[in-house]
């Protein structure tokens, strides 16, 4: 199998993966593509997360995507773009655990994305 996040990989070929295969797979694409990333192992992950999280069909993911490439997107940045939020959605349970530890704040934050934020949230 290749990996390329502009098309869907098929979910039960997806998941019948192990977590470091797929994460193999996500590296050896952008060591093709020739993308410089200052921590490959952690941008991988978040390729991973969001791919399996597609893949198992969680409604808000695959409507945030959805969205996102409507709006313009290709379907590589609407997977940054929801990235983004789970790794906000990370950080912000790492450091504030007693105000911010649900899973429905990321899937509400994920409800409220959109390119335009995603582009301002990534010129800060």
């Amino acid at each position: 199998m290749e990996y390329n996040p502009l098309v869907a990989p098929h979910p039960e070929e997806w998941l019948d993966l192990d977590e470091m295969e797929r994460n193999i797979l996500v590296r050896e694409y952008h060591e093709r593509a020739g993308v410089k990333l200052p921590d490959q192992t952690m941008h991988a992950t978040f390729h991973v997360i969001v791919e399996n999280q597609l893949a198992e069909g969680l409604p808000d993911v695959v409507e945030a995507l959805e969205r996102l490439q409507n709006e313009g997107l290709d379907r590589h940045e609407a997977i940054h773009a929801i990235g983004s939020v789970l790794l906000e959605h990370i950080w912000k349970t790492v450091h504030a655990p007693d105000e911010f530890t649900e899973t429905e704040s990321y899937l509400k934050a994920l409800r409220k994305l959109t390119k335009k934020s995603w582009l301002k949230r990534m010129k800060k």
